[in-house]
Order: C-alpha cells, then sequence, then structure tokens
C-alpha cells in the first residue's frame, strides 16, 4: 500500500471563512487549550463575541481538527476534533495547529491519525526550541506519511475507533459514578453500620431509637468510641541516614511513596542497613495499617493502607506510623482511617513546617475511633469489599479497552491490519468487517 504526507489528505492552519451574515457582536466557539483533554474530547463549551477573538487566535471551521503543537501538551494527547461550532466557526489557543480534512477525506479518519501513538512520538521527535518551550512546526505535516485509504476504509477504521472511544468513555462515566457512590456507601457503614440482618440501619432522623450521642455525633447504640492509642499498638518507622546504606545486612522497607491510600504500591522498593533485632520489631505483619506522617497536601495527609502477605518482613521508614490492632479487625481500621471524619481531623490538627503538612504520635494517639461490635466490623468490611471489587472490575475493563484501542489503531492506521466496509446495498446495518493482518493467509 503506498503511503502520502498528511498534509496531502489535510489542509494545515487553512484559516476560517467567516459567513457574511456572521457579524461581530454574534457569539462563535472559543476553545483554549484547558478546554481540550487527553483523550481528545473538547471539555468546556465557551463562547466568544467575534470580534473579541478575530485576530490574535486560531481560526478554525465545523469538522476541523486540533493538534496542540507545544509540549508537553502534544505529548499527553490534547487535541480535539472541532464539532457543534457555534455558529460553525471557532477559535482558540495559537498553540493549535489546526487540520481540514480534503475532499474525499473523512474528517474522525484525520482526527484518530492526529490522536495516534505513532503520530504523537513522530511528532515528539521533531520538536524544536528551547527546553519547556519546543513546538511541532508546520513542515512536520509534510514530512509525516500516512497509509493512503480509500475513503470508504477511512470511515470504516473511523466507525471501529469511535465505537471503541465510546466504550470508554462510557466505562470512564460508570466508575465516575461508581466512586461517587462508594463515597456515600462508606459514610453509611460507618455512621449507620449494618444490622443483624445485613442491611444498613435507618438513618437516626427516622429511628431515633437505635441511636446514641458520641463525641464522633450519633452512633449505632451497640457501638463504643475509643482512641487509636487504645485500639492499636502504635510505631514510629527507622530513621535514614548515611549508616543505612545497606552493607551486611541490607532488608527492604516501605516509604511514603509506596503508601497511598488503601493501596501499596510496590514498583519500587528500596533497601537499608538493619540489624537482627530491629528487622525483629519493626517487620511488618500482613494487617499492619501504615499511615503517612508528613506530605505537602492537606488532603493526602493521614493516608492509610493496609499492609498484605507480599510485604510481609519489610521494614517501614519514620515518615510512615505502624498501627498493629488489638482487638480491631484490620480491614475496618482501614476503612476508618481513611474516613472522611479522620480526614477533616487531620486537616484541623495537622503542623505546617516549610510547605510540609505533618502529623505527630501524640495528635495520632488522640484520634477518635469507632469501635462496632466485632461481627458488625465483618459485615461491613464484607459490603465495602464487595462494592470496591466491582469498581476494580470496571477499571480493569476501562484499562483493557484503553490497550486495545492502542494496539487496534497502531494496527489499522499502519494497514497491518485492512478494514472491509460491507456493500451498504447488500446489509446496510452492517458494522465494517475486519481482515487478516496483510501477509498473513487464513489456516
Amino acid at each position: 500500500m503506498s503511503e502520502t504526507a498528511l498534509s496531502a489528505i489535510a489542509d494545515i492552519n487553512p484559516g476560517a471563512r467567516i459567513p457574511k451574515e456572521i457579524t461581530g457582536s454574534a457569539e462563535v466557539s472559543f476553545i483554549p487549550m484547558s478546554d481540550v483533554s487527553e483523550s481528545g474530547d473538547w471539555t468546556t463549551r465557551q463562547t466568544r463575541p467575534l470580534r473579541l477573538v478575530a485576530a490574535g487566535f486560531s481560526a478554525f471551521e465545523e469538522g476541523d481538527v486540533l493538534v496542540a503543537k507545544i509540549t508537553p501538551c502534544l505529548e499527553n494527547g490534547k487535541g480535539a476534533h472541532a464539532r457543534g461550532l457555534l455558529n460553525g466557526i471557532g477559535f482558540g489557543s495559537t498553540e493549535f495547529h489546526v487540520l481540514r480534512a480534503k475532499q474525499d477525506v473523512e474528517p474522525r479518519f484525520v482526527f484518530h491519525i492526529t490522536h495516534s501513538r505513532r503520530f504523537r512520538q513522530a511528532a515528539e521527535r521533531q520538536m524544536v526550541g528551547s527546553a519547556g518551550q519546543q513546538r511541532v512546526q508546520r513542515q512536520f505535516f509534510d514530512e509525516f506519511l500516512v497509509r493512503d485509504f480509500s475513503q470508504g476504509e477511512q470511515r470504516a477504521i473511523a466507525q471501529i475507533l469511535d465505537t471503541l472511544d465510546t466504550a470508554i468513555r462510557e466505562t470512564e462515566a460508570l466508575i465516575v459514578k461508581l466512586k461517587a457512590v462508594k463515597q456515600g456507601l462508606l459514610h453509611d457503614l460507618l455512621t449507620r453500620g449494618i444490622d443483624t440482618n445485613g442491611q444498613l440501619r435507618a438513618p437516626q432522623s427516622e429511628a431515633p431509637q437505635l441511636y446514641k450521642e458520641s463525641p464522633l455525633g450519633w452512633i449505632p447504640r451497640e457501638w463504643e468510641v475509643s482512641t487509636v492509642e487504645a485500639e492499636f499498638s502504635v510505631d514510629s518507622g527507622i530513621t535514614l541516614g548515611a549508616h543505612r546504606a545497606p552493607r551486611n545486612y541490607p532488608k527492604q522497607y516501605l516509604r511514603v511513596a509506596n503508601v497511598h491510600r488503601a493501596r501499596l504500591l510496590l514498583e519500587d522498593i528500596a533497601t537499608l542497613e538493619a540489624s537482627h533485632a530491629e528487622a525483629l520489631s519493626r517487620g511488618l505483619h500482613p494487617g499492619d495499617l501504615l499511615v503517612v506522617e508528613g506530605h505537602a497536601s492537606t488532603e493526602e495527609i493521614g493516608r492509610c493502607a493496609m499492609a498484605e502477605e507480599s510485604v510481609r518482613g519489610m521494614l517501614f521508614q519514620n515518615h510512615l506510623f505502624r498501627l498493629r490492632a488489638k482487638r480491631f479487625l484490620s480491614a475496618f481500621g482501614l476503612l476508618w482511617m481513611n474516613s472522611a471524619f479522620v480526614r477533616a481531623y487531620w486537616r484541623c490538627e495537622a503542623a505546617t513546617s516549610s510547605g510540609l503538612n505533618t502529623i505527630n504520635r501524640t495528635k495520632l494517639n488522640r484520634l477518635a475511633v469507632a469501635v462496632p461490635p466485632l461481627s458488625e466490623q465483618e459485615r461491613i468490611v464484607s459490603v465495602e469489599l464487595s462494592f470496591a471489587s466491582r469498581l476494580r472490575e470496571e477499571e480493569r475493563t476501562h484499562e483493557k479497552l484503553r490497550r486495545e484501542k492502542i494496539a487496534l489503531m497502531d494496527d489499522l492506521l499502519t494497514g497491518r491490519v485492512r478494514v472491509t466496509p460491507l456493500l451498504e446495498s447488500v446489509q446496510p446495518a452492517a458494522a465494517p468487517i475486519i481482515q487478516q493482518p496483510v501477509g498473513q493467509t487464513g489456516a
């Protein structure tokens, strides 16, 4: 299959033809760089009077494709297909290149080319300018080669990739919804609990006889209020220094970077020198809770994760606290330590020094904790785990779709996999069918 320059199928920065009937006071679409996403969406629909944007901005028309020209926006995928423009024209950041599909070329095909990994990587290699201000020049579009597909094939490729985009967006929307529902569910679980029938108790306003007043507010009558000091053994981690460079007895240890809210990131594990006694006293057990002692963000201070079997025996640094439960279910303790109540507590109690928010052991020990009966803790954790499992499954689906799109986009746009639109006269509603990769034969 032959190749052609991208500029042969799309005009580059052609400007906009303003209809005579549109006056200077008429509203037109306005798209700054901040209004396009890294997934190629036009996220916020702004307008401006024509007279305010007719000069000094990039101009484009309905159906044009916008591509960020400056680093890091280009590498991150910033761009959009300008559809639904008010009065058919728009203006935006001068850091956009504008591509207009030529006659007999599918605009969505052009859009998908500019959002492909191959295009972004090639453009990044051709950037010029000083560090932090590098840009892709107009000449790049004359040099970047694309496969010379028929318009029917272009349309089929765009349709397949659009279908995947739709599935990805729907999954993203579902994940956002599930996360919002989860926050509400966690609030209810930690304030109303789960009764012996496996149901959330009725709210206090509807069933006041089920609740009692406490330092935490209204809580179920069966619950107690305690403190971290009473419910956990609290330990500080190992202070780092030159003497901790691993030599004779290297031990793996967890840092703040490894401890996120309700999860551990274990891709990068550091080592330090530790004695046998330190390894025994500071070694992690499954179920231990790790709490971040210092962070630049008040939203991240005090974030908590639970040790799993994979980190058994690892140590932890001094900017982490270890909480080992006495009569508490560790998984319930994890929910409580990441709850809205505890996060609000740290926003009020954290000290600030040199731009770093910190918590100390005294305030951690004083932190109030709700203590349901152990059987109810188990029911609460079971409900949360079930919901979290569903959320993780949707996140895995999203990642799978995203990877499939990247791989299929590369295959389709390079011609390694060919598409053949079914003849509309034979089967009008049929979707394109994907043929075998070029050069392969059937069994």
